[in-house]
């Protein structure tokens, strides 16, 4: 038992000193720590397993006063919640930051900005570091700060804040390793400043950048609204050049930052972006590309005339498939019911790939035969001795003498093949002698699967060879297209004719660039 005059002292400031010097036996030791002595829990917590039990409760204990406590905490669940990718814990990290905050420690405001950052809750994260002091006297935690603030501002959209904080004393005050490369990231991608327009003249012609490299057939600029994603682009664009065989034919600028101000798109998971295309005016003056592409944080890839849209999600599989649109070739999955390609016998080829046609055709073989090859992008690949044209029964119906289609002895061969494209809208009733229905499929070059059904399947030498053979022929549109229609959708004619004229003007290119390859020019 303890027998001390409290006359003369208090007993909690003794202890607290004995403890503090360490100057203390085991029956005080206890009482202090039974009766929560911040002196006796902080001495408890440093020989305490971490992560047991009796750590946490004495952490917990401790955070109710201490933010050095707190701040263990919510390291120490944010941690265990990336391990175990636990959205609960990151709750509870949560919970202990604040608490933290509560105790005024900055390092807590600046922790939590970053996960908020981390979680794109851009707005949260701009909040909580806004509750830090003008001047911050930790050195390194200043520096992150400066950091972090300029990135949350970028991933906002508000470029008039990036030029403020980056021009600010205090952020120039604090050049250092942290800050050097964030000024070099803000200058390669464009962020606060315009980048170069690579354009240049050859015999007194302008040249647009994509005919700078004979191979090129079209050029892509691609977009992203911060810092990471944009990174993530870079790494995209390396994997894409080492890894798929289109990369040859398609140019990759450095991609550029837009903010998330200038556009005005629905994003969601499961379901094709759309964006206002209307908007993309504001950097179209800066952009010397024929098709531009942006990368969001969710939402289905998918390619609209010239622009291409995909997320961050999205490999270098699923965006060589998504380029491969863009240089005309068309799904070989089933499209949707309404697809515009689907709703009959096509009028004339539209793709690379893809011939919309009818099922049967009655006639001389040879003249039937001329007749649809007329209709097929690839018929230069297939070969006299290869069948396109199957006999039918007369039984079946006595005016139909053929079914189009490659027979399976040819499998090998580059043919006339169904494909799935049009398989919901070209459905209907079978023939019979009694009724003739107007039935139509899809067609494709090969028997086998490709990168245009299955993303991680080949982009096959056979449909590079007829990309060769006619580079231009089924080309996108430029964006500037997109622009333009956008802009007669919303009824604003004097605009749409001035961005046709421009789309006009890559079209004119692409013509000039194809007699030249021909040897026509």
């Amino acid at each position: 038992m303890i027998s001390l005059s409290s006359s003369s002292f208090f007993l909690a400031d003794y202890l607290t000193q004995q403890l503090h010097k360490n100057n203390y036996h085991a029956g005080q030791f206890s009482y202090a720590l039974k009766h929560d002595y911040i002196a006796a829990l902080t001495i408890a917590e440093k020989t305490a397993n971490i992560a047991s039990t009796h750590w946490l409760t004495l952490n917990q204990t401790l955070a109710k006063s201490q933010k050095n406590a707190a701040l263990k905490l919510a390291y120490w669940y944010q941690k265990k919640a990336q391990q175990e990718d636990n959205i609960a814990l990151v709750t509870t990290a949560i919970m202990w930051f604040e608490q933290a905050i509560r105790l005024q420690s900055q390092q807590a405001m600046v922790a939590l900005a970053q996960l908020y950052f981390q979680q794109g809750k851009f707005a949260l994260a701009q909040t909580t570091l806004g509750q830090l002091p003008a001047m911050i006297n930790n050195i390194n935690l200043a520096e992150t700060h400066s950091v972090l603030a300029i990135k949350i501002a970028v991933s906002l959209g508000d470029v008039a804040l990036v030029k403020q904080l980056v021009n600010s004393t205090v952020f120039k005050q604090e050049a250092n390793s942290k800050i050097q490369p964030l000024l070099a990231q803000l200058d390669k991608y464009a962020v606060i400043k315009d980048s170069p327009l690579l354009i240049s003249k050859v015999n007194g012609q302008v040249q647009l950048p994509f005919e700078a490299l004979s191979s090129c057939i079209t050029s892509l600029q691609l977009f992203a609204t911060n810092l990471e994603h944009l990174k993530h682009l870079e790494q995209l664009i390396n994997s894409f050049n080492e890894q798929q065989v289109l990369a040859q034919y398609v140019c990759l600028p450095i991609p550029r930052y837009i903010s998330r101000k200038r556009l005005d798109c629905q994003a969601h998971a499961q379901q094709a972006i759309y964006c206002n295309e209307a908007h993309w005016q504001s950097v179209a003056k800066d952009v010397t590309s024929r098709h531009i592409g942006l990368m969001l944080n969710e939402g289905g890839a998918n390619v609209h005339l010239g622009i291409l849209y995909f997320d961050v999600e999205d490999n270098a599989d699923v965006f060589s498939h998504e380029i491969s649109h863009l240089l005309g070739f068309v799904d070989e999955y089933p499209l949707s019911k309404n697809h515009d390609k689907c709703q009959g016998v096509q009028h004339k080829p539209f793709a690379h790939n893809i011939a919309v046609l009818a099922n049967y055709y009655q006639g001389e073989r040879k003249q039937v035969r001329a007749r649809v090859l007329a209709e097929v992008a690839w018929a230069s690949k297939i070969k006299a001795s290869t069948p396109i044209l199957q006999a039918v029964d007369e039984n079946f119906n006595e005016k139909i003498k053929w079914r189009l289609g490659t027979p399976i002895a040819f499998k090998e061969q580059v043919g006339l093949y169904l494909a799935e494209s049009c398989q919901q809208s070209s459905t209907g009733k079978a023939l019979s002698a009694s009724h003739v229905a107007p039935r139509y499929s899809a067609f494709k070059p090969l028997n086998r699967r490709t990168q245009l059904r299955y993303f991680a399947n080949e982009f096959p030498q056979e449909y590079l060879n007829i990309l060769k053979a006619k580079p231009f022929a089924y080309l996108m549109p430029s964006f500037h297209y997109n622009i333009a229609l956008a802009l007669y959708q919303q009824g604003d004619i004097v605009g749409a004719k001035f961005w046709l004229a421009q789309a006009a003007v890559w079209e004119s290119e692409a013509l000039r660039k194809a007699r030249i390859l021909s040897g026509s020019f």
